[in-house]
C-alpha cells in the first residue's frame, strides 16, 4: 500500500489514496507520496493478480442478505437515506450489531434514546457502544474494538463542510478512511429531500459502496394486527451486488 508524508509535520500515514487532511496537525493538501522501502510503484497487470471472491457478512435479514448477494463485504460504507420513520436507523443499527462489535455516532438522539430504539429495533445491545460526540468517534471505535460504525446522522453533522479539491463533505472522508484502514463497515444514516433523493451535496450519493434508499411499505392484515412494520429497501447504486429492491420487517 502506498506510504504518504505530510511535508509540514512529517507525518507518514499508508493509505490506497492520497489523504487530503493531516490527522497529526490538522493541514490539508499537505501528503505527499513517498518511497517505501525502496520500493517503486509501479502498475500491475489485472491477469498477473491472483483474487478471491469477497467474504460477506450477513445482515440478518434474509430478504436483504439475497440481494446482497450473502451480506455485506469488508471494507465497505453504506449510505441509507429516506423520509423519516421509514426504518433508516433502526435498520442499520441491527444489522451492524448482527455484524460485530458496533459504534453508534448517535447524534439526532441522546444516548439511553437511542438505546431504546436499538431494542425495540431487535439489536444486539452486547454489541453495541454508543456516544454522542463527532469530535473523537475515531478514538473511540478503536478503545471499544468496533468493526462497524453507524454514524446517525450526516445532516446532525458539523462535518459536512466540503474538503477542499474535491466534492465529499469532511465526514464522509473520515468514514471511508476508517473503513479502509480497519476492515470495517460504515453506515452512514441521511435524509432525503423532496425529490426522493439524498439531501445535500450529491457527492453523498457516489461516495459510499452500497446506497439505500428507504420506503414505508404497507404490512399485510395479518403483520398489521401483529404490530410489525415493513420497509421497502431499494439499491440504485451498488460496487458488490446487483441494484434491486427487497421488503423487511423493521
Amino acid at each position: 500500500m502506498p506510504l504518504f508524508e505530510c511535508v509540514a509535520c512529517l507525518h507518514q500515514k499508508t493509505a490506497r489514496i492520497r489523504p487530503l487532511v493531516c490527522h497529526e496537525c490538522g493541514r490539508s493538501e499537505t501528503y505527499s507520496l513517498t518511497s517505501e522501502e525502496g520500493k517503486r510503484l509501479t502498475a500491475v497487470c489485472a491477469a498477473d493478480v491472483i483474487t478471491e471472491e469477497p467474504t460477506r457478512y450477513e445482515s440478518g435479514d434474509s430478504e436483504l442478505d439475497a440481494l446482497l448477494l450473502g451480506g455485506f463485504v469488508r471494507p465497505s460504507t453504506t449510505t441509507a437515506f429516506g423520509r423519516g420513520g421509514t426504518g433508516k436507523s433502526r435498520s442499520c443499527i441491527r444489522w451492524a450489531t448482527h455484524i460485530g462489535p458496533t459504534l453508534l455516532v448517535s447524534l439526532e438522539m441522546p444516548s439511553q434514546l437511542a438505546i431504546h430504539s436499538a431494542k425495540g429495533a431487535r439489536a444486539n445491545l452486547s454489541q453495541l457502544y454508543v456516544t454522542e460526540s463527532e469530535t473523537d468517534w475515531e478514538s473511540e471505535a478503536q478503545r471499544v474494538r468496533a468493526r462497524t460504525v453507524v454514524f446517525d446522522s450526516l445532516h446532525y453533522s458539523l462535518k459536512q463542510k466540503v474538503l477542499k479539491g474535491t466534492k465529499t463533505p469532511a465526514i464522509c472522508f473520515e468514514l471511508g478512511e476508517w473503513a479502509k484502514a480497519n476492515n470495517g463497515i460504515v453506515f452512514m444514516i441521511a435524509h432525503s429531500n423532496k425529490r426522493n433523493e439524498v439531501s445535500g451535496t450529491t457527492a453523498v450519493e457516489h461516495w459510499p459502496d452500497y446506497l439505500m434508499r428507504f420506503s414505508k411499505e404497507k404490512p399485510n392484515a395479518v403483520e398489521a394486527a401483529m404490530g410489525q412494520e415493513k420497509a421497502k429497501i431499494t439499491i440504485p447504486k451498488a460496487r458488490y451486488c446487483p441494484t434491486g429492491n427487497c421488503v423487511i420487517t423493521i
